[in-house]
Parts: structure tokens; C-alpha cells; sequence
């Protein structure tokens, strides 16, 4: 008995931790990217508000992230693949000008995916944001108005397009490897392995 359950556990952490491989777990893109931190491994989420696979996500994502070693940086990119989607990467560029992203950014999904509250339209973000403990309406309105916020939305418009991004969420590790769609738990264990494979080039 004890041996059957030794080879179960071994058979299962074999599968848990399946080597990754090319064109099912991950890709490379056609024009690798130059990474904004220099001798740290890069990991990009590229994300939408309206997604409800970015929504199921971060709830492993974010304290996933926030284990990673110190060589290893991460932020989030809103895309934007179209004028439709501009709003949502100036409501993201406004939510780190703030410096609100662990106050604002989970609740911000759950507000589109599960609320369906429309964070697209000025009007909406300006009456939820009044919902939102502890946030300056009136400043991060401000804010998202502001010239500086039209630049990153231009930004996060060209990211989506040199990264190729097709679909959300997708993960880019060291501005070259892509991953592809997986459930959370194995999204990320993609991801780590990423992250060790770039490492070693």
C-alpha cells in the first residue's frame, strides 16, 4: 500500500510539473522585445478589464507576484485593440499614475466582469470610484484626464501591437516568450518555467 501511494505521488508531481513545451504551452514571438529592466527577467501580464479570464486569474496572480525572487520584475499591461478599448488602458495608466493598484485593480475586474459596470465610459469610473474606500475622486479624475495619461494610452496601443498580443491573459517572459491559454494553476507553472528557461540563455 505504502508503495502504491509513493509511485501515486510520483506520478502525480510528475504531472503537476510537466515540462513545458512549444507551440501548446507557450510561443515565441516573431520580434523579441527589449525588456525595460535590464539584467532582471521581465514578466509582462497582458491583461483587459472586461475579461473574465484576466478576473479568474488574478486571485492566484497576485500573490503569486508578489513571491517572485529579485531578479525577476513584473508589471501589467492594459491592451488596447481598438479606439473601443482605449478608456479601459486610460483607466489602468490613471490606476498607477495614483499609485492605486492594490487598492483599485482587483476591484476594478469585479466591477466589469461581475458587475457589469461599463468602466469604458467616464461617467461610470468617476460614480464607482465614489464606491471605493479611501480614493480622491476628484484627483484621479484629474488625472485620468490629463495629457500625460494620453501618452501611456498611445503607449499601451503600440505594446499590444509589437507584442502580437491576440488574446488576454497573456504572460510574456523576457520580452520573448508568450505563453498560451491554461487554467491559472498552470498558466503560472508555465510561466515559472519561463522564467527559469530565460534565465539560463
Amino acid at each position: 500500500m505504502k508503495k502504491w501511494l509513493l509511485a501515486l505521488m510520483f506520478a502525480f508531481t510528475g504531472f503537476a510539473h510537466a515540462a513545458i513545451v512549444e507551440g501548446k504551452d507557450y510561443t515565441v514571438l516573431p520580434k523579441p522585445q527589449q525588456v525595460a529592466t535590464p539584467g532582471k527577467v521581465e514578466v509582462i501580464e497582458f491583461f483587459s478589464y472586461h475579461c473574465v479570464h484576466c478576473f479568474h486569474l488574478e486571485p492566484v496572480l497576485a500573490p503569486w507576484a508578489k513571491k517572485l525572487p529579485a531578479d525577476v520584475s513584473f508589471r501589467r499591461e492594459q491592451i488596447v485593440w481598438g479606439a473601443q478599448m482605449e478608456p479601459l488602458a486610460r483607466l489602468f495608466a490613471t490606476i498607477n499614475a495614483t499609485k492605486t493598484l492594490e487598492k483599485l485593480h482587483a476591484p476594478a475586474l469585479k466591477a466589469m466582469v461581475e458587475q457589469k459596470i461599463n468602466l469604458g465610459d467616464e461617467a461610470a469610473v468617476a460614480k464607482w470610484l465614489a464606491t471605493q474606500p479611501g480614493v480622491n475622486v476628484a484627483a484621479f479624475m484629474q488625472t485620468y484626464k490629463s495629457f500625460g495619461i494620453n501618452a501611456q494610452v498611445g503607449r499601451a496601443s503600440k505594446m499590444t501591437r509589437d507584442y502580437a498580443i491576440q488574446g488576454t491573459p497573456t504572460i510574456v517572459v523576457a520580452g520573448k516568450y508568450a505563453t498560451m491559454a491554461a487554467e491559472p494553476a498552470r498558466l503560472l507553472q508555465v510561466v515559472d518555467e519561463l522564467i527559469i528557461k530565460a534565465r539560463g540563455k
